[in-house]
């Protein structure tokens, strides 16, 4: 009868690991199912990518609870995030106005994309295939791009107007779609120039984005392209350098007239309201940032440990003079300071940025030493590059724009952030991790 019993309770556990191994399979098809859902979607839609996200997300922890695989789980950035959130709720604990500024602390929550994906992306075929299904969805959205100034061109008469059309996809703004086609094309060319398996598709891909990404007429990711292409030139051939100029001029060359245009503005903006309107210039971008700039260092000076709080400036900016009285350029209308360390020290002041800037200091530290480590590997020398060359371009766009507060633009930041750590090398021992 023990012998019975024994073989029934055997039996029991049998087919008890068999139903949590097909459940187990089931969690695992459905977070791949959401890694490429929030990936082919990041281009289109906020709303299926924070629902791919989120649900992502809670399969990967109710996994991870039922495995009981807490220790395998790697967090690494985990401090730099920890201390810039604990920054963030000392600035809203103090802020201008705690009510209105607290609802700003649930886009912390965007950080969780960065260690969802590198915890369930765990093979570097899943890892390259999600890699390729965010070029092929940028891609798309491309074409979409060139289809609505196709559009615009055919339905508009006026050529200043159609000179002033700005690509913007699916999305709410053109800023934060070629905020996207910036971090995908640097690193779709990092995937052609040092990856040993490059696909002629793909150069027909970084093509069509870069195209679109001239249509949006936005200066800011056009230059944070240029500081992506020339760490990827210093990594690949430095002596390349010189025939950089030569490349962009080409491009200018090949730029429809509206880029033209907008290029040449550049040379012709002025610096503050009163020197655009001694010159009567029409180009008044830069002296609208500068005005929010220094509007920015004078709330900075007065919250200078912990800040205002997020959104603060919506409601103290009237107890600032505001040199640049036209409604388009002030700072009742604008509100942002156009410049995401400027806005991280207005929000949270010195203990907010300096965690800020400890994440992206951290984040290269950690690049440099998995480099090292798998210096002899060069499968994994794109997505190295890829994502740092990446992360530069979206800190140097983000000079000239609020891009971190920017959730669409963030969330496939973090995404490109967690390839590098994710793929096969997660099991090994060869961590570029302390």
């Amino acid at each position: 009868m023990t012998s019975g019993i024994t073989s029934w309770f055997i039996a029991l556990l049998k087919q008890t690991r068999i139903a949590m191994e097909r459940n187990f399979y089931i969690i695992d098809k459905m977070l791949v199912f959401t890694l490429f859902l929030f990936t082919a979607s990041s281009m289109f839609s906020i709303s299926i990518s924070q629902i791919s996200a989120g649900l992502g997300g809670f399969l990967w922890l109710l996994r991870a609870y039922l495995t009981n695989t807490w220790k395998e789980q790697r967090w690494p950035l985990g401090i730099p995030f920890a201390l810039f959130c604990l920054a963030s709720f000392i600035a809203v604990a103090n802020a201008y106005d705690v009510s209105y500024s607290y609802s700003s602390l649930k886009k912390l929550l965007e950080f969780l994309i960065f260690f969802w994906v590198l915890n369930c992306v765990r093979e570097n075929n899943l890892r390259n295939s999600l890699s390729l299904t965010l070029i092929a969805s940028a891609t798309i959205a491309s074409l979409f791009g060139f289809y609505q100034f196709w559009q615009a061109s055919e339905a508009l008469s006026l050529i200043k107007t159609i000179l002033a059309f700005r690509v913007e996809g699916t999305l709410s703004s053109y800023m934060t779609f070629a905020g996207l086609l910036m971090m995908v094309e640097i690193l779709a060319l990092a995937y052609v120039i040092f990856g040993q398996s490059a696909q002629k598709l793909i150069w027909i891909s970084t093509g069509i984005i870069l195209y679109c990404l001239l249509l949006t007429h936005t200066r800011q990711a056009w230059f944070g392209f240029f500081v992506g292409i020339i760490f990827l030139t210093f990594c690949w051939r430095k002596k390349f350098f010189l025939f950089i100029p030569f490349i962009f001029m080409a491009i200018f060359l090949l730029s429809p007239d509206p880029v033209k245009k907008r290029v040449l503005e550049t040379t012709t903006q002025c610096l503050t309201y009163q020197e655009c309107q001694a010159n009567k210039s029409a180009h008044w971008e830069l002296a609208m940032r500068t005005n929010l700039w220094q509007f920015g260092w004078k709330v900075f000076k007065d919250y200078p440990v912990t800040g205002c709080g997020f959104r603060c400036v919506d409601l103290i900016h009237n107890q600032y003079v505001d040199p640049y009285p036209h409604e388009h350029g002030s700072v009742r209308h604008l509100r942002g300071m156009h410049n995401s360390f400027i806005q991280i020290a207005v929000d949270t002041g010195i203990l907010g940025a300096a965690a800020w800037l400890g994440i992206w200091a951290s984040f290269f530290r950690f690049l440099y030493h998995k480099a090292i480590i798998l210096e002899k590997n060069a499968d994994e020398r794109w997505v190295i590059l890829g994502s740092a060359a990446a992360v530069l371009a979206f800190l140097a766009a983000g000079l000239f724009e609020t891009n971190f507060y920017d959730s669409e633009v963030a969330m496939l930041l973090y995404f490109i952030m967690a390839l590098p750590f994710a793929g096969t090398q997660n099991t090994s021992e060869a961590v570029a991790e302390t």
